[in-house]
């Protein structure tokens, strides 16, 4: 038997061994009332028993299981969907039913924490039925909305629209919408994302400030807006366009986003395209509570100002019809109060001097042209992959978070990361930060990332005709060689 043959069982007897001391560890805990400390202890069990080959153990299972009962009793509900998505394929239907029940309640629990009780729900489910269903069978459910891309402490409306059949009728459906973003508002001292602290956007950062956004600060842009308004006889500024952010990466661009809404610091009502379960286009319209006045409308939230934020415009589903302007007012007429009122919300914030509008997107030619329309005029802003002096701010930033990665070469990083998109190096930096992290608890020691694991996870993001994967694959076999050099020493 070979040493790598032998060193398989050894790896597995570990595996075995950790996971039995987590879930001796995590009973410990529960015993002594630290039942927060033993969810995460049976968590970790779970996730080192899957890491081997095979099914996870039964006791590892059943420290899952437990770990779900503790998250359901102290109401963690989204600690309790991430159990549920590991331990699904390990359940019966019947289980799976008593779960999905289990996180519809906390959901509601949730919603009765800002103030709706689940008699409000279903009130409001049944008049909205009744108002716009005509009388046909109840579909109203609360339908989940992505914990991500929900603004913190946010109520929503959601709008489904079914088009399947164009050319009779097409209903659009406002149902309440619950998962509120967080359990907890964020606290006081939680830093906001805004142009000051975002790295690697110099030139979108320009170009906003062109615009006139990001310059609160400045006394000099203030002296300006005085004396324009003063020689044009306006009480402010007019209107700006709306503003098209357009990236080749989704998550650069609604990153910027986010800090453009921090440096704007307004009111803000987000709306976006998601699929329904049944495989529909649903319109999800979500605003913070803070920013909704009491018993108000969406159309309230701007009586000061505000934001209106179109999310991945290119995913929107068209909701006109082929027969021309004719058609498309007798489409206007035949939809319900819930899609006429996100319609003519999106056109009263253009028309309005207060209210900015933020469009986002990868591809400009996958726009429908009824929104083009909808909001013309409009001012690109492209947020292209990150420049070289975009990837001096991403590292350098990257390095005062983690200072395990100083060590390496701050030019090899920002050489060898070129074409890659800020989303992809910030990943590429975490995996190797963790992997180091990992490796100083096996070898009881502090473990500092190294050229090697750093390269290899860039090397992952890079295309592997690209020269940049060429340097980078020779730089890791390098490095191993060099390792190799010293295998004496080490063995000595």
């Amino acid at each position: 038997m070979t040493d790598n043959e032998s060193s398989i069982p050894r790896r597995e007897d570990d595996s075995q061994s950790f996971t039995k001391d987590y879930l001796d560890r995590a009973k410990a805990a529960c015993d002594a009332g630290d039942a927060v400390l033993g969810m995460y202890l049976y968590m970790a069990a779970f996730e080192e028993a899957a890491c081997g080959e095979g099914a996870p153990s039964e006791d590892a299972l059943t420290g899952l299981k437990e770990a779900w009962a503790l998250a359901c009793t102290h109401k963690e509900r989204s600690l309790a969907e991430y159990i549920f998505e590991r331990l699904e394929p390990y359940l019966s239907a019947e289980e799976i039913t008593i779960c999905a029940e289990a996180l519809h309640g906390l959901a509601l629990d949730k919603l009765e924490e800002f103030g709706l009780s689940r008699e409000d729900l279903e009130d409001m489910a049944h008049a909205i039925t009744e108002d716009l269903l005509d009388g046909e069978e109840p579909i109203i459910h609360i339908e989940r909305i992505a914990e991500d891309r929900i603004p913190r402490n946010s109520t929503a409306l959601s709008a489904v629209s079914d088009t399947s059949d164009k050319k009779s009728k097409t209903k659009i459906i406002l149902a309440g919408a619950a998962n509120i973003a967080k359990n907890k508002p964020a606290s006081s001292n939680e830093e906001t994302l805004d142009y000051s602290n975002i790295a690697g956007y110099i030139n979108a950062i320009g170009a906003m400030r062109d615009l006139g956004i990001g310059m609160r600060n400045d006394p000099d842009f203030k002296s300006l807006l005085d004396m324009l308004n003063s020689l044009h006889g306006l009480p402010k500024k007019p209107a700006l366009d709306t503003i098209l952010f357009r990236s080749p990466a989704r998550e650069d661009v609604n990153s910027f986003m986010m800090a453009t809404l921090g440096e704007l610091n307004m009111p803000t009502v987000h709306m976006r395209m998601e699929e329904s379960y049944q495989g529909l286009p649903l319109l999800c319209v979500s605003a913070r509570a803070v920013d909704i006045p009491n018993n108000g409308s969406l159309h309230d939230i701007f009586q000061k100002g505000g934001v209106l934020v179109l999310e991945d415009l290119d995913f929107w589903a068209s909701p006109v019809t082929d027969e021309g302007d004719d058609g498309n007012a007798f489409f206007m007429m035949q939809l319900t109060r819930g899609a006429r009122e996100a319609v003519n919300l999106i056109r009263f914030a253009v028309e309005s001097p207060d209210v900015y509008v933020i469009a986002t997107c990868t591809d400009i030619d996958g726009i429908d042209s009824f929104f083009m329309e909808l909001l013309e005029p409009m001012s690109l802003v492209d947020i292209d992959l990150p420049t070289a002096e975009e990837r001096i701010q991403i590292w350098d930033y990257i390095a005062e978070k983690h200072p395990s990665i100083r060590g390496i070469n701050r030019a090899d990083l920002v050489r060898l990361s070129s074409n890659m998109s800020r989303i992809d190096i910030y990943a590429a930096a975490r995996e190797a930060v963790e992997d180091a992290y990992k490796a100083g608890l096996m070898l009881r020691r502090y473990q500092p990332v190294t050229r090697e694991n750093i390269f290899d996870k860039i090397a992952a993001y890079q295309p592997l005709e690209s020269s940049e994967y060429a340097e980078l694959e020779d730089e890791v076999i390098r490095d191993f060689r060099r390792d190799l050099g010293h295998i004496d020493d080490i063995l000595d």
